[in-house]
């Protein structure tokens, strides 16, 4: 029964030349009408697909009722047919009679006979309009069972890569030894699994604001060559475990282009991050970063398992890995990818991907357009740059945190770092201590008790003006969070998990005294 249309309106007429003529009257409005004999051959054909059902009064004995009933039955939920009956007389009790026990798979519409050509051929018309309305319901049914598979399979496949992380973390904090110290393997172990699982968050994270169009970019002028440097040199230690040699090729001079830095990194690390993982042992990774037809080209290649040609169109949708893309054995979301070809368009450039198949590596090739001259040439004007307390001289800082265990670490790091450090676990005694220590810098969390992190700052802005710098530390990282905290007092947002290079890189950054 392949190749059926679904729009076919069976006909079952079995007394004289009415199927026949019905059939003919219907062929010619521009329905398909199809002929059957009795009531089991329209119970078979039903279920090859039908947009309607006309049936003259006769074929509805007690058998051809029980046929069509079963028939009817085995529909899915979404379906229900519409029936014409050609009613034999004109009583009251016709279609009480003649439709008892079709189930609720079926929309009766009863005509009375004779019955005018042009009446049938509306009816039939109408039916089709409706049964095409159900048709777009099951289109409807099918993409959300469609999402809400893909869901659980994505929430599968999350659930499995945090876990790795945070089982490793687990396991490297109990190593401690009886005086609860931590040898330099396992705390390096900590440490990487945590940066990890950062990233995966991040991306989940970000893109989820790509596609939503929540990103916001900030872009500047670049030296490309400078952010491939960094993104090589944060592979370096994950390529040397894995035993992968990294290769590049750089261009001599500056290869400028007007784009935020922090997401061209993300790009690039990404592309790294794959070809090293699906790269093994004694393979090779090569990036090259070079100038054609005023677009800024990179190139990251290396001879991993490849991908299947069949998966090179999808490659960059989303959660694509859960179909195979490119192997599960390595694990990772499938979002990588989507994240990079998202952050790429939204910098005005193209990505693609190559690869002669399983097996044979393949390579990624990102097109960028190089700045304008003109805003190139600015670039080479001297800068000012913002006075900044110098590197190791100490600073008075309050760490405002409700979490303990946050408080506790950031306070006995900082404090070895060399600053004078006050905490507090809520809101009020936060501004109590900003007030009364009135220190360089304050970290603020947003979400506290008594009075959030918001009111924090607004207070004390009233209370010291520009005395302090206030740094918002939050878990909610959107730009809208972003601004809300800049509205409120804020000198500057960090979103968490708060590392600590991060909080001194801001320390040096901005003008403490």
């Amino acid at each position: 029964m392949t190749g059926v249309s679904n729009d076919r309106i069976l006909v079952a007429a079995p007394l004289g030349r009415d199927a026949e003529l019905i059939c003919t009257q219907l062929s010619s409005a521009g329905m398909d009408a199809v002929k059957v004999a009795d009531a089991v051959s329209l119970a078979n054909e039903i279920a090859a697909g039908a947009g309607a059902i006309i049936v003259t009064e006769e074929v509805l004995s007690p058998d051809g009722l029980a046929a069509l009933s079963r028939a009817l039955a085995k529909q899915p939920a979404w379906s229900e047919i519409p029936l014409i009956v050609l009613a034999a007389e004109t009583s009251l009790s016709a279609k009480s009679r003649t439709t008892e026990g079709l189930g609720d798979r079926t929309n009766v519409t009863i005509i009375d006979r004779p019955v005018r050509i042009k009446s049938l051929v509306s009816a039939a018309q109408s039916a089709l309009r409706a049964r095409r309305r159900q048709y777009e319901v099951r289109g409807l049914m099918t993409q959300l069972e469609n999402r809400l598979h893909e869901r659980d399979k994505f929430l599968a496949i999350l659930g499995h890569e945090l876990r790795n992380p945070l089982s490793a973390i687990l396991l490297a904090s109990q190593m401690a030894d009886d005086e609860g110290r931590l040898d330099r393997e396992h705390v390096q172990l900590i440490e990487r699994q945590s940066r990890h699982l950062t990233q995966l968050v991040n991306d989940l994270l970000d893109l989820s604001r790509v596609v939503t169009g929540k990103i916001v970019l900030k872009p500047r002028l670049i030296d490309l060559r400078d952010v491939a440097q960094q993104s090589l040199r944060m592979i370096e230690a994950a390529a040397a475990e894995q035993g992968v040699e990294i290769s590049y090729d750089l261009p001599a001079e500056a290869l400028r282009i007007y784009a935020d830095p922090v997401r061209i990194e993300q790009i690039l690390n990404n592309l790294l991050t794959n070809a090293v993982k699906y790269t093994p042992r004694g393979g090779h990774v090569h990036v090259s970063v070079q100038s054609e037809m005023g677009n800024a080209v990179i190139c990251v290649q290396d001879d991993g398992v490849g991908i299947a040609p069949e998966r090179i169109d999808g490659i960059f949708e989303m959660f694509a890995q859960l179909d195979n893309a490119i192997g599960r054995s390595q694990g990772g979301m499938g979002i990588g990818l989507s994240l990079v070809r998202n952050l790429v368009q939204l910098h005005g450039g193209s990505v693609r991907a190559k690869s002669d198949g399983i097996g044979k590596g393949c390579e990624f090739i990102v097109t960028l357009p190089l700045a304008a001259a003109d805003v190139a040439e600015q670039s080479r004007r001297p800068i000012s740059h913002p006075q900044v307390k110098r590197d190791g001289e100490s600073r008075r800082i309050v760490i405002v945190e409700d979490n303990k265990d946050v408080r506790d670490l950031l306070m006995v790091k900082l404090r070895r770092l060399g600053h004078e450090v006050i905490g507090a676990g809520d809101g009020v005694e936060g501004l109590k201590r900003i007030t009364e220590a009135k220190p360089d810098v304050a970290l603020v969390d947003l979400g506290l008790p008594g009075i959030d992190g918001f009111e924090v700052a607004s207070k004390t802005r009233q209370e010291l003006g520009d005395q302090v710098v206030l740094v918002a530390v939050s878990g909610f990282g959107r730009p809208e969070d972003v601004r809300r905290a800049l509205e409120a007092g804020f000198d500057e947002h960090l979103t968490k998990p708060a590392d600590v290079q991060d909080i001194e890189s801001l320390l040096q950054r901005i003008a403490g005294e």
